[in-house]
């Protein structure tokens, strides 16, 4: 832009100049103008097609500072040279001049060498001639040439001075930009990091926690175990004592019905100890089982009248049972007793009435699943009900031991905890989803048993069994109460009763007594255990028959292990009459 405005000033004072003075060597001084000005855009052209180097910058800068003072060179001489003694003509060109000059204030100022190689070469030489003329009018254009001369380089400086501060702040700001992007950046991957860490931090952290509850739970559960495991032995002994004495107080018992209900009462309370026992071995998992292949389609439909009339007319009861349903490889008794205790619970969920459902159906579960169960096949027993549901904080509690949400009387909250027992016992699981207003479901995972013949469902009622003569029965029990009891109780069936309180005692018995027909002998005694006594017993009387009488629960759960028959305490007189008579009669 700024060579095609110097060829074109150029160009118009040739003209004017040429037609004025009536001289042509004004188109001679046009033609070496279009000639250094096509030299310097050839110049220009190449630099701004080629990469800016660093060692290039200042031979770059050198050869455009001497095309800018050639240029203003040539107009300056131009005037020296070419102008005569002509006062228009010189005011003419003073002007022209000093509007490239305006100009080039605009365009050079960027580059202040530039600038001040054209503004001297091209106005000094004009103001030096004015003032080497003499006269008071040209001194006069002289002066006012240098002054404008300073002028415009006082300003070009200014001008420069802010350029070159403004170019400074942009590229501070520039620079400062840049890193601040970067440092956006960095904080970016920095906190998309930590997100990742916080990520893998609280994936951690919730493992951390489960494994902690599940080592928790499992303590617990041990500790618990070990605790019932314990006192199952002392309560079962206490409570055979208590449960037999009062069977005899009843029979001896004369007609007054304040004293009968009294001892029935006390009954009751022993029995519903027992059953507590018994609830809190399931739920430890040290209650023995007795697993079999269980036809749980038939099950469900065998207890079916037993529910329905166990729930009443305000609840409607559906069964669904899929077809050709495997067996189940699980006790009996106790799904038996886990399906009514879910149906108990559910009934009681919904005091205005509502829908319990019970289905059955065949479910596979695959390695790595959720449930906490080896992967296989397995009959799943579900019972949902639509009543009053239970919270988060409710369902985070229900497998605790005695934890109930019943009023106090209507429930010992053993009922869930016993169900989770007995199915974790038998390899399984149990899956329970509620929510407040939308009822219950609990879903019980049991092991189908496989390659295994299916037991029947249907009840058995028991053999009578014939009375045995009397017989020579040897007792053997540590605790006195028990000791007695027994011997109390055969005696009236007529036998002839030992009573021994420690196992030397009997052993010594066995050594002066012959033949004694049959051994009751408890299994934890301080001086040595049942089993070593049935075992010395048959050394002493080859064809001596025994029975093994224990409330400990390890004992109940590895009686195959001791070759006797086993008679689990507390027990009532007609059961040890039918034991014994089983026995004797064989």
């Amino acid at each position: 832009m700024v060579l095609a405005v110097n060829i074109i000033n150029s160009g118009l004072v040739a003209l004017v100049l040429a037609s004025y003075l009536e001289q042509t060597r004004w188109w001679i001084f046009f033609g070496l103008v279009v000639t250094l000005t096509a030299a310097r855009a050839i110049a220009w052209r190449f630099y701004r097609r080629r990469r800016r180097s660093a060692d290039l910058a200042t031979r770059w800068a050198v050869i455009a500072t001497a095309g800018s003072a050639l240029s203003g060179l040539l107009w300056g001489a131009s005037c020296i040279l070419l102008l005569p003694d002509n006062i228009v003509a010189q005011t003419f060109l003073a002007f022209v001049i000093g509007g490239m000059c305006a100009g080039a204030l605009v365009s050079l100022s960027y580059y202040l060498p530039a600038f001040m190689a054209y503004a001297y070469f091209s106005v000094l030489p004009l103001a030096g001639g004015l003032l080497l003329d003499g006269r008071t009018v040209y001194l006069a254009m002289g002066c006012m040439t240098v002054v404008f001369a300073a002028a415009v380089t006082f300003a070009a400086y200014h001008f420069n001075r802010s350029f070159v501060g403004g170019l400074r702040l942009n590229i501070d700001l520039s620079d400062r930009t840049e890193e601040l992007t970067q440092r956006t950046e960095e904080l970016t991957q920095r906190t998309e990091e930590l997100i990742a860490v916080n990520t893998r931090l609280e994936a951690e952290i919730a493992q951390r926690e489960a494994a902690e509850n599940q080592l928790h739970q499992a303590q617990k559960m041990e500790a618990l175990g070990q605790l019932t495991g314990g006192i199952a032995h002392d309560f079962n002994n206490l409570l055979t004592a208590v449960i037999g004495n009062l069977e005899l107080a009843q029979k001896r018992a004369g007609s007054d019905p304040h004293f009968v209900r009294s001892l029935d009462v006390a009954l009751s309370a022993a029995e519903r100890g027992a059953t507590l026992i018994q609830d809190l071995l399931t739920f430890a998992r040290r209650k023995p089982l007795h697993p079999s292949a269980v036809d749980v389609s038939a099950l469900i439909n065998g207890v079916e009248k037993i529910l329905q009339q166990t729930m009443g007319p305000s609840i409607r009861l559906v069964i669904g049972t899929a077809q050709d349903v495997w067996p189940a490889w699980v006790d009996q008794s106790q799904l038996e007793l886990a399906i009514l205790n879910l149906a108990l619970n559910a009934r009681d969920a919904m005091p205005d009435g509502g829908r319990l459902q019970i289905v059955c159906e065949n479910q596979h579960s695959d390695a790595g699943n959720a449930l906490d169960i080896t992967a296989g096949d397995y009959v799943t027993v579900s019972v949902s009900d639509t009543g009053t549901g239970m919270s988060e904080t409710t369902l985070a509690q229900v497998f605790e031991p005695f934890f109930t949400t019943k009023e106090a009387g209507r429930g010992s909250g053993m009922g869930l905890s016993m169900v989770q027992g007995f199915v974790a016992q038998s390899a399984g699981t149990v899956q329970i989803a509620s929510s407040l207003g939308e009822g219950t479901c609990v879903k019980l995972w049991l092991p189908r048993a496989e390659g295994r013949s299916t037991a029947s469902v249907s009840a058995d009622p028991g053999e009578l069994v014939t009375e045995p003569h009397p017989a020579r029965i040897l007792v053997c029990d540590d605790d006195a109460d028990v000791l007695s009891l027994i011997g109390a109780l055969l005696r009236d069936r007529g036998h002839t009763v030992w009573e021994a309180a420690n196992p030397s005692f009997a052993l010594q018995t066995l050594e002066s007594e012959r033949p004694v027909d049959l051994l009751l002998v408890d299994y934890a005694m301080p001086e040595m255990n049942g089993r070593v006594v049935i075992e010395r017993a048959r050394v002493c009387q080859p064809g001596i028959k025994t029975l093994l009488m224990t409330g400990y629960a390890e004992a109940l759960r590895d009686h195959a292990m001791f070759g006797s028959p086993v008679l689990p305490k507390p027990f009532k007189a007609a059961e040890l009459n039918r034991r014994v008579a089983e026995i004797l009669n064989e």
